[in-house]
């Protein structure tokens, strides 16, 4: 019998030295020994989608990425092993974990499960954690029958039937060089960029106050570079940041205060442009069947009323969403430990995450 914690650490070891393409070998390897049909998609070159085509007229997917990002960020290792009831490692919250307990859980069911009539598909998917190349390919070429689905990413075992979108930009900021004593006949790029910042955060609050979304707008800096350990008043800067757009937040009233700020500013030379297309926002509804069944699970395994959350980051759910198919995310792990060193998921909730897997496909031969 395959043991989800054991799967886990041999996922994370394998993906800590190829974060995009390791866990795949440990997943066909599993899927090998369950002996359900399955097959390889190439999205790419080295860029593969695991499918498992279970029903003839599927009604709905269930999808978790194997991508992660890398255990060293910033010169930081992640941390690994076992200790007080947790597991850790890069990759165990986001979301080698929902790997571990899915393969596990279509273990115990086996062949002799009434795949056909629970109307599901299944897969594992490349490249969430850079470009979502993975989903977009399979949300392209699903079955029309396909109306739901169900992506397994970290909520903290949350139902989560809406997400935030973003909106990521570049800057390249060119001030003025000076001495650095007489920094008043320079154009400071860095200084520049600080009261930018400072600009955007004091602009999305006004936003905040408009819309009153669920969680607040926000801007992260992801990026910023410049300057040199010279006594020079500094030339260029790099800034890459990412603006978190909640639902009922229209991306383009965000995107207007944006330009407005670089646009109303000469003083420097400023560069921009976006990293990625909009990612829109998206909601669905909680009253639907597909809604209905995960909101009575939920009751039944977690014993306490749906706790209904925003998932706060772009996942492959979008992709879905813009082919018209609904998705509802749900999975063991927190978000906020994700692509930091001290990334880790509690036993305990991999453990009820099995328990609301293996219901879940249960609950599909009467949906």
């Amino acid at each position: 019998m395959i043991e989800a914690k054991e799967l886990l650490k041999a996922l994370i070891k394998k993906a800590s030295t190829d974060p995009q393409r390791g866990a795949l070998i440990p997943i066909i390897s599993a899927l090998q020994s369950i002996g359900l049909d399955w097959k390889l998609e190439m999205i790419e070159e080295d860029m593969y989608n695991i499918l498992l085509p279970l029903s003839s007229s599927p009604k709905l997917i269930v999808e978790v990425h194997y991508d992660v990002v890398p255990s060293v960020i910033e010169g930081y290792q992640t941390k690994e092993g076992e200790e007080n009831g947790r597991i850790y490692g890069r990759g165990t919250s986001d979301v080698l974990g929902g790997v571990a307990i899915l393969l596990e859980v279509l273990k115990r069911l086996g062949r002799e499960f009434p795949w056909e009539r629970a109307g599901v598909w299944i897969a594992f998917v490349a490249d969430e954690e850079k470009g979502g190349k993975g989903s977009r390919h399979l949300a392209s070429s699903l079955p029309s029958t396909i109306q739901y689905a169900l992506v397994i990413e970290p909520t903290q075992s949350k139902l989560a039937f809406s997400s935030c979108g973003a909106l990521e930009y570049e800057l390249i900021i060119k001030g003025v060089p000076s001495h650095g004593s007489i920094p008043e006949r320079g154009k400071n790029s860095i200084t520049w960029t600080s009261r930018f910042i400072i600009k955007m955060e004091e602009t999305l609050s006004k936003l905040n106050n408009l819309y009153n979304p669920d969680i607040p707008i926000q801007i992260t800096p992801l990026f910023i570079s410049g300057g040199s350990e010279e006594y020079s008043v500094p030339h260029e800067t790099r800034l890459n940041f990412d603006i978190r757009i909640p639902p009922k937040v229209p991306i383009s009233d965000v995107e207007k205060e944006v330009n407005s700020l670089l646009e109303n500013d000469k003083d420097v030379e400023v560069h921009c442009k976006l990293v990625e297309e909009w990612a829109p926002s998206w909601e669905t509804d909680e009253d639907t069947d597909f809604g209905q069944l995960l909101q009575k699970l939920y009751k039944e395994v977690y014993n306490e009323e749906p706790i209904f959350k925003v998932m706060e980051s772009w996942t492959d759910a979008h992709n879905f969403w813009a082919k018209g198919i609904k998705p509802v995310i749900w999975g063991p792990g927190d978000l906020a430990l994700a692509h930091t060193p001290f990334e880790y998921i509690d036993i305990q909730e991999l453990e009820k995450g099995k328990e609301f897997l293996e219901k879940f496909f249960y609950r599909l031969l009467e949906f």
